[in-house]
């Protein structure tokens, strides 16, 4: 599990609480989480209801049905970066279970810049690297295993490696982060 950002001493008031059903339908909010509704307008689609959703979707629906498990809810942090602007933006979603079919998010935001942010490219080997390149071109795995020349439990494991470097849930995650910090090969 990714580890928490910010620790126990932010003030209440940073915090904006979502409360969402599994389709991403805003059910409640607080004040914070309208005022980073509003400067934030990307994150709301409206379909005549307000749906809150955010990038990479698969991980953050999977976040969502894991939380609205019946018998075993499970909770999530996610955290997301985007370089919009030059202006690096950090959001860290807790995703917790609240009742049956619906969760509730408390939203961490912050703008930094990217000096402050201790957000480092993570140590990729070479074969890393080259795996990386090829599954952002596209290339299944076993496409990725003949053009490296490599098994296919080899790349198993430089994908299991990458999600694991780039806190990443699944290999598309991984290099959608990658491209997020610039690490890809152009």
């Amino acid at each position: 599990m990714q580890q928490p950002l910010w620790g126990q001493n932010r003030n209440v008031a940073d915090r904006a609480y979502f409360d969402l059903d599994v389709e991403r339908r805003i059910i409640s909010r607080n004040g914070v989480a309208t005022q980073f509704l509003n400067m934030n307008l990307q994150y709301v689609r409206a379909d005549g209801a307000e749906f809150f959703h955010v990038n990479p979707a698969q991980s953050f629906t999977d976040a969502l049905r894991a939380t609205c498990d019946r018998f075993r809810p499970v909770s999530t942090i996610l955290i997301l970066i985007s370089y919009e602007e030059a202006k690096p933006s950090v959001l860290q979603l807790n995703v917790l279970p609240l009742l049956p079919g619906l969760v509730r998010i408390v939203l961490f935001w912050m703008r930094a810049n990217i000096e402050m942010l201790d957000i480092s490219a993570p140590e990729l080997s070479v074969r890393e690297r080259a795996a990386l390149n090829l599954f952002a071109a596209g290339l299944r795995r076993d496409r990725v295993a003949h053009e490296l020349n490599i098994s296919l439990p080899t790349v198993d494991m430089h994908s299991r490696n990458l999600r694991r470097k780039l806190w990443a849930r699944t290999t598309p995650e991984a290099v959608e982060i990658a491209g997020n910090m610039q690490i890809l090969q152009t």
